[in-house]
């Protein structure tokens, strides 16, 4: 009774649920990952654990030129509609938090509301839009698509977090003789650091996973992105279960990888826009 009453016993069963929805979530990963080095008989029998370390299914997945193509697409589309959007959200989060004007104050109740619409309720006049571009079949076309999905959350957090800073930092800046950018640049970019890398993590994700606009504007084998070319390998191998595993192993590594080395930004970011915001 009296651990109940401290609180321990409440924190206890919050660690318990903590641990099992980590272990729940990870399952899945673990097995995907062991099934990558495991032969086609082993996973068709359902055995969790490979009987041996075998590399033939990733070079199976290195030898295909779409998985090779698909892998490099996204990587060069998720970084810059990740730029595109950092570098807009930033500037307009900058400019909202600081400008007294009515209009600024609408202008951030735009970018909200674009949050609360779902992408897929726009699919055809984006394609539309798209189409009298004329980037149907351009990766730049889909650099602007997430760029401009990504852009709302980017002023939410900057505008947020901009309000936090000093105005006399600025003030003295503008004394010294350094312009609007000036400041932006040498200021504000710097302490939006751990804002920026929250922005990226959580966006980049959704940005490297989609599947839909892909597949909406995309035709030429040589511009799929990696869902694309994960869709485009399984069917090529609908039975090598172990190459697909693999493929599926690598597709997971980059966010992954790209989270583990920002995490440290990642929650300074999430805290300061909690207790800042």
């Amino acid at each position: 009774m009296r651990g109940l009453q401290d609180g321990s016993g409440i924190r206890l069963v919050r660690y318990a649920i903590m641990y099992a929805t980590m272990v729940f979530i990870a399952i899945p990963i673990v097995y995907v990952a062991l099934s990558s080095i495991k032969t086609n008989e082993e996973i068709n029998r359902i055995v969790f654990f490979p009987s041996g370390l075998r590399l033939d299914n990733y070079i199976h997945v290195s030898e295909s030129k779409t998985v090779w193509f698909g892998f490099t697409n996204s990587l060069l589309v998720t970084v810059l509609a990740l730029l595109l959007a950092i570098l807009v959200g930033a500037l307009a989060g900058f400019a909202i938090s600081r400008r007294r004007e009515r209009i600024y104050y609408w202008l951030y109740l735009f970018f909200l509301s674009a949050m609360m619409i779902p992408i897929a309720t726009n699919l055809t006049s984006l394609y539309v839009m798209i189409k009298q571009l004329g980037l149907i079949d351009s990766l730049f076309g889909l650099v602007l698509i997430y760029a401009a999905n990504a852009i709302p959350m980017g002023v939410l957090l900057y505008s947020g977090f901009v309000k936090t800073i000093p105005r006399e930092i600025e003030e003295a800046a503008t004394i010294d003789g350094t312009g609007y950018y000036g400041r932006f640049i040498r200021i504000i970019i710097p302490l939006l650091k751990p804002v920026i890398i929250t922005h990226a993590v959580i966006s980049s994700v959704g940005i490297w996973n989609d599947f839909l606009m892909p597949l909406l504007f995309i035709r030429s084998p040589d511009k799929k992105t990696l869902p694309l070319a994960i869709y485009s390998f399984m069917s090529e191998r609908a039975t090598d279960w172990g190459a697909i595993f693999a493929l599926l192993t690598v597709a997971m590594i980059p966010p992954i990888l790209f989270f583990l080395l920002m995490q440290k930004h990642f929650y300074s970011g999430m805290t300061a826009g909690a207790v800042k915001g």
